[in-house]
């Protein structure tokens, strides 16, 4: 949240014992590149076997706002350990402070009218393969497009690939995504139910990416 610096964390914490484990969990926000802690969360919470939904929120001072020139991150990390255990696991992730928004005819990132010129991707590689077999290929087909003057991608028929989004994030370039839900699909009884899990599972993955706006 630009407006109040708020990170709303939702933590799923996996007890794969067959005993409740009385835990230790440990949230924390550090700028993503220099790794220097801004706020964190310590909460006691017993963890019963299975899945378990933590919530809490962390506080950033006055937050450094991601946009096209200036892509700054953060980065939010879990600790859990476990009492009488030396062990621990940990997580960690990155968001961007952004705001994106359609006002009077015209899109607006961080308050600024931005004009969008978007070039798109079908996100196929030499050989008609999703994945390259020179990784770094997912990488330049993004810094082309942003040196050639676009300030946004279009994913179509399929969602990007993980690392594409994080490139995204990383170098400024606006993403806008699709599911292969939204094309060429003939009806059926399942129909609504695949296109629902389809939409929820994109959202549900890449909703930390501040590149993500449409």
């Amino acid at each position: 949240d630009c407006a109040t610096g708020e990170i709303r964390v939702r933590a799923n914490i996996r007890n794969a014992s067959e005993r409740l484990a009385a835990s230790q969990l440990r949230f924390s926000v550090a700028p993503a590149a220099s790794g220097e802690t801004l706020a964190t969360v310590a909460l006691d919470r017993p963890i019963p076997t299975g899945d378990t939904l933590v919530e809490t929120r962390l506080k950033v001072d006055r937050p450094h706002l991601w946009n096209l020139d200036d892509p700054y991150l953060y980065r939010v990390t879990i600790r859990v350990t476990v009492s009488r255990s030396n062990t621990c696991d940990e997580f960690s992730t990155r968001c961007g402070f952004r705001d994106f928004r359609f006002v009077d005819g015209a899109f607006r990132l961080n308050g600024r009218r931005v004009f969008l010129k978007c070039s798109h991707s079908g996100n196929m590689f030499p050989g008609g393969r999703k994945l390259p077999l020179d990784p770094d290929l997912l990488r330049r087909d993004l810094l082309n497009s942003k040196a050639t003057g676009f300030n946004m991608i279009r994913f179509f028929c399929a969602v990007a690939n993980r690392r594409q989004l994080d490139y995204c994030d990383e170098i400024g370039l606006l993403v806008y995504q699709e599911t292969a839900a939204g094309w060429q699909w003939h009806d059926s009884p399942q129909m609504a139910e695949r296109f629902d899990t389809s939409i929820r599972g994109m959202i549900l993955r890449d909703r930390n990416h501040p590149s993500v706006v449409l």
